[in-house]
């Protein structure tokens, strides 16, 4: 039963950590970060963050037996899925700030600064 419990852990990992990729791989193409929700994405960078802390302490936790098949996918999901949101984070925060400095919407600015560019291609 304990290997069946791992097994879906891991593939529960897997999808999680695949979860906002095609996002991100948008993102980068487009630059177009207008649709995206600042607010999902900061709550799930939290969610993430605190995942990974309890990773932490499952794998450190020697008591558990199995503590490393238990902590490490959920440890190591988690870390993959915080570094896609940071990046896409990072991305929309500078897509914001160019758009506040010209007035603008940040849909406004893209369609303005990287729409054409799209078209040309």
């Amino acid at each position: 039963m304990e290997t069946v419990i791992i097994v879906v852990m891991i593939v529960g990992a897997v999808f999680i950590g695949i979860f906002s990729l095609p996002n991100l791989i948008n993102v980068l193409k487009t630059k177009n970060t207008a649709g995206i929700n600042l607010w999902m994405y900061l709550i799930f960078t939290f969610a993430c963050i605190m995942f990974m802390i309890y990773g932490i302490g499952t794998v450190l936790d020697t008591t558990v037996d199995a503590h490393l098949a238990f902590g490490l996918p959920v440890l190591i999901s988690n870390a993959f899925c915080v570094a896609i949101a940071v990046i896409t984070l990072v991305i929309k925060f500078k897509n914001m700030s160019l758009a506040r400095k010209e007035h603008m919407t940040e849909l406004k600015y893209w369609e303005t600064h990287y729409k054409k560019s799209e078209e040309t291609k």
